[in-house]
């Protein structure tokens, strides 16, 4: 499941920069059209990857992905790609505050106890244990910021969503969210 998301994301990604792409010396637009962010906060408080890539489609709009990955082995796995759509409404290309909408999927671990009763000492064990991967996806809005300092971007951005999966196979909080303190390149 994750290799066939994966070669769709890649190929919806290559599709729409070469269909966006226009001819610079037409328009004497020599803008940068490509940023990437990392999130250092999250890295050092939880521990996790957050990331995000974004091609820049015009002065005012943009499309890309952001990946958020556990990286703590003992805590659940819980990893979550979004692909999303902004709106920027700042004066300089690009930047300034934005709206967002995207779309998460996520995959998530989920622990499944069986318990047996001891009659003669009258307490419940647990007698196995079972984990179970699971995927769901969601839609959502986001809101934000973006400052360029010549090619140093800043990014402060936050969305919530819903997602939708097999509830009564998996427990999954039904609301998730994204955040991006970001520090990244514009290239």
């Amino acid at each position: 499941m994750k290799k066939i998301f994966t070669l769709i994301t890649v190929f919806i990604a290559v599709f729409s920069l070469r269909a966006q792409e226009v001819n610079s010396n037409q328009k004497g637009d020599s803008q940068r059209k490509n940023d990437i962010l990392a999130d250092p906060v999250l890295l050092i408080a939880v521990p996790m990857a957050n990331v995000s890539y974004e091609r820049l489609l015009s002065e005012n709009k943009g499309v890309g992905i952001n990946a958020m990955i556990t990286l703590d082995p003992e805590d659940d796995q819980f990893t979550q790609f979004s692909a999303f759509y902004r709106m920027y409404f700042g004066k300089k290309y690009a930047s300034g505050f934005f709206l967002e909408g995207f779309i998460p999927v996520t995959t998530q671990s989920d622990d499944i106890y069986s318990y047996n009763y001891d009659d003669i000492n009258g307490y419940f064990y647990t007698s196995s244990v079972e984990r179970n991967n699971f995927t769901t996806v969601g839609v959502g809005f986001g809101v934000g910021g973006k400052w360029v300092i010549k090619n140093l971007v800043i990014e402060a951005s936050g969305g919530i969503a819903r997602r939708f999966g097999d509830r009564d196979k998996h427990y999954f909080e039904e609301v998730t969210g994204k955040i991006m303190g970001g520090i990244g390149y514009r290239f």
